[in-house]
């Protein structure tokens, strides 16, 4: 039987859990960018193929994916994106759209996108759909809503960090998916939104054993997603502030709180937490965007750079 771990709620946890680890993800990156059969994705992502074939049951079971008979009357089956898989794919261009501006992309990531309506390289960005402002960290407010509290949450759900091989040296993080693939380096992330800095803070509201809290903060520091700042020098102590870089993972976190919140609420259930853009004082609606003419993105109307030249698209 699975541990629990009390926690606080909110819809980028039970987005996380619905979505799975960076396996999980890595497919469903996948499936967006065409592939629907098993060893396309095996060949795409790499994974074991024990490992892909529980990813596959358990993205289906989550309703992200269903299957289809890969030809009439065969018994292969292909696997597909369902409406609510598919509304993950502004998540999914945001993830994206940091890697390629901070240049942490994996090694089989976009290197750039293309807007075939206005057919220009660009970047896609989050705005309000109330008032068409940019969305970022600073541009939203945050408070605690009707259904703010405290959830069990299994502890098999946070997963545990690729190590390397040698613990001295804290590991590049890839890009997005290696992140919120790692449960705890998301909840970590996740603490800055409610300004929270310091180390004693963060593990209190997590709930963290220290020396998990300890390698996941090193290794945000070695990447360049938080910074330390000295507030006490006998013995020294340290706040953690995101960096630019950092803050800039924020509407990746935005959009999949909205896309919890549309398709994971229960009958009756409230969010935990309301966010309110400041231009417009409206509760956020996000859209995403060419970044060049500023319409709407989908899956039919962008398509990627194979080539890295990232002048296009600075």
């Amino acid at each position: 039987m699975a541990r629990t771990r009390k926690i606080v709620k909110s819809s980028v946890h039970r987005a996380l859990n619905q979505i799975g680890d960076r396996w999980s993800q890595l497919i469903i990156q996948e499936a967006f960018r065409g592939a629907s059969r098993f060893e396309e994705f095996r060949a795409r992502t790499n994974a074991p193929r024990n490992t892909l074939s529980s990813r596959l049951r358990g993205l289906v079971a989550n309703g992200i994916l269903e299957q289809r008979a890969a030809k009439e009357g065969g018994a292969r089956q292909s696997y597909h994106l369902t409406p609510m898989g598919l509304d993950l794919y502004d998540s999914v261009l945001i993830a994206w759209t940091w890697g390629i501006r901070w240049d942490a992309t994996a090694p089989n990531g976009p290197a750039g996108l293309i807007h075939t309506e206005c057919g220009k390289p660009m970047l896609p960005t989050m705005v309000c759909r109330h008032c068409g402002g940019d969305i970022s960290l600073h541009a939203c407010r945050h408070h605690e809503g009707p259904g703010a509290g405290i959830e069990e949450m299994e502890v098999t759900r946070l997963h545990r960090r690729r190590q390397s091989a040698s613990d001295d040296a804290a590991p590049p993080i890839a890009d997005v998916v290696d992140m919120t693939g790692d449960r705890w380096t998301g909840l970590v992330i996740s603490t800055q939104y409610f300004g929270i800095h310091r180390f004693d803070d963060i593990q209190s509201a997590l709930e963290i054993a220290t020396n998990i809290l300890t390698d996941r903060l090193r290794v945000l520091v070695a990447n360049g997603v938080f910074e330390r700042r000295l507030y006490e020098m006998s013995p020294p102590r340290y706040e953690y502030w995101l960096t630019k870089k950092g803050k800039d993972l924020y509407p990746h976190a935005l959009a999949l709180l909205l896309w919890a919140e549309k398709w994971l609420l229960k009958p009756g259930e409230e969010p935990p937490i309301i966010v309110t853009h400041r231009q417009c004082e409206q509760p956020v609606d996000a859209a995403v965007v060419c970044s060049e003419c500023r319409k709407p993105l989908t899956p039919e109307n962008v398509t990627e750079r194979r080539v890295k030249d990232r002048k296009a698209v600075a």
